[in-house]
């Protein structure tokens, strides 16, 4: 055979343009520039959680606890560069220890004969459904949208599927893994074979309640269905909806060192409409007062604040972003830009702070919905969240709750919202009168007809009408004798 280390060099983990865009858009904290490179350059650990939901849950969780805290990983011979062998302890900021690490990569764990054991017991238990192998950032975004049993939730980009089985727990948490829970949570994705690798990976959790879609999920369809007592079909729409869109994934540069090589400032532009488009179509098909998390595993502003921010202007009377900082408190985080930078994909050093400065024969690559919008504060983009892997030895990801307040038919500003209600307060008052006008002429007529009955029913009235005609005969002639005497 042929050993590949020796065919393929490894990957240089540097990349000039990248280096500088980031340091450009000032995502890192002041200071911490050469820890957050550090960290990015460094293999990601292994991590995977534990199914609440599932009939042995506790004693998976205990196992891991003490059945290999014997593990002395200072004595195992360390495998390719990862040298950060440590035994699994709990990620401290998911609830219930339910989410564990073990800071050593995926493939050293693969081929380090001390902990064959320990990875055969991984892939007996996540054949069996009792545990799920899933980045640890990947685990934060369901788990800020309060989701209840009783909900409908839709995962618009679904595959592969660990952030939707995350998903189904949460609904079957109270009824227990063989309960049947009154909610229900549908997974689409775009792609045919990703939405068979979706159900290959979720009959694990054998689920009564899960449907899954194939479309696109900017042209997601509305269902509709017959509430019981309903007589007609109305709009199925969801108390929340998971928005983890496709994405350039330079937060992945840890485990895809691809990255490294190809990224460029491109790649974010190119996808920035289909992302609007999809959170737009998400606002869409929530009822009001449902939750939306918008996510992906990339760094770029233009993928994340900017798409947040276009989003929010185009729904402002009904959606705002949520303040998440109480929940998960021991999770480490950056609050989201309030200004950040576009670059000319063709010049490293060509910066735009304004739509007005791209010229006109770019405009089409450049959008205006990718600056920075000056009502950035009023917005609150600051309440979005950034992780950095340097914090806590993770991915790079993007998150932000959205809280839509009212019904999505929003205007273009407030002052529209001031004058369509001065309008029809005014249409409402000239209903009203006219209203009345009819109802006045109705009751006039009405009390001309009871006259005319009682004019009838009079005695002597075929005289009175008679001495009428009479009296007004010899005024006719007169006014004839006159004309003719004036001719």
């Amino acid at each position: 055979g042929w050993d590949a280390k020796e065919k393929w060099p490894e990957v240089e983990k540097t990349n000039q343009y990248l280096e500088a865009y980031y340091k450009e858009q000032k995502i890192v904290p002041e200071g911490e520039w050469e820890e957050f490179l550090t960290a990015c350059r460094a293999v990601l650990p292994t991590t995977f959680r534990v199914s609440p939901c599932g009939t042995f849950a506790n004693e998976v969780r205990d196992q891991l606890k003490t059945r290999f805290s014997e593990l002395q990983m200072t004595d195992i011979e360390s495998v390719d560069e990862d040298q950060r062998t440590q035994p699994p302890k709990p990620l401290p900021w998911y609830p219930d220890n339910l989410a564990w690490y073990m800071s050593i990569s995926k493939k050293a764990l693969k081929r380090t004969p001390a902990l064959e054991k320990f990875h055969k017991y991984l892939v007996a238990e996540t054949e069996t459904g009792n545990l799920t192998r899933q980045e640890a950032v990947s685990m934060i975004p369901p788990l800020f949208m309060d989701v209840e049993p009783h909900h409908r939730v839709l995962d618009m980009c679904a595959a592969p599927g660990s952030k939707t089985s995350q998903l189904l727990e949460f609904i079957h948490m109270k009824s227990g893994a063989n309960g049947v829970p009154p909610g229900v949570v549908i997974a689409n994705d775009a792609d045919l074979d990703r939405c068979s690798m979706l159900i290959h990976q979720m009959k694990r959790i054998n689920s009564p309640s899960l449907l899954v879609l194939h479309h696109e999920a900017q042209k997601i369809p509305m269902l509709w269905g017959k509430p019981d007592g309903a007589a007609a079909k109305v709009p199925m729409r969801y108390d929340r909806i998971l928005c983890d869109v496709p994405c350039s994934g330079d937060g992945t540069m840890r485990k895809n060192v691809d990255v490294w090589r190809k990224w460029s400032p491109a790649q974010g532009a190119g996808l920035h409409k289909t992302q609007i488009q999809i959170l737009t179509r998400a606002v869409e098909l929530t009822v009001p007062g449902g939750v939306i998390v918008y996510s992906t595993c990339s760094m770029n502003p233009i993928e994340n604040e900017s798409v947040v921010a276009f989003v929010l202007k185009k729904f402002n009377m009904c959606l705002e972003l949520e303040d998440v900082s109480t929940q998960l408190p021991a999770l480490k985080r950056c609050p989201g830009l309030l200004n950040w930078r576009v670059r000319d994909k063709r010049q490293a050093d060509q910066f735009w702070d304004k739509f007005e400065e791209v010229p006109d024969a770019l405009r089409q690559v450049y959008c205006e919905s990718m600056f920075a919008p000056a009502e950035a504060a009023e917005l609150k983009l600051e309440r979005c969240v950034r992780v950095l892997p340097h914090h806590q030895d993770t991915g790079a990801f993007f998150i932000c709750k959205l809280r839509k307040t009212a019904d999505h038919t929003a205007p273009k500003s407030k002052q529209a919202v001031r004058d369509d209600e001065e309008a029809k307060t005014e249409a409402t008052e000239e209903v009203k009168a006219e209203v009345k006008a009819e109802e006045a002429k109705e009751e006039k007529k009405e009390e001309v007809k009871e006259e005319a009955k009682a004019d009838t029913t009079a005695p002597g009235k075929e005289e009175a009408k008679g001495e009428v005609k009479e009296e007004a005969a010899p005024d006719g002639d007169a006014t004839m004798k006159e004309e003719a005497k004036e001719e």
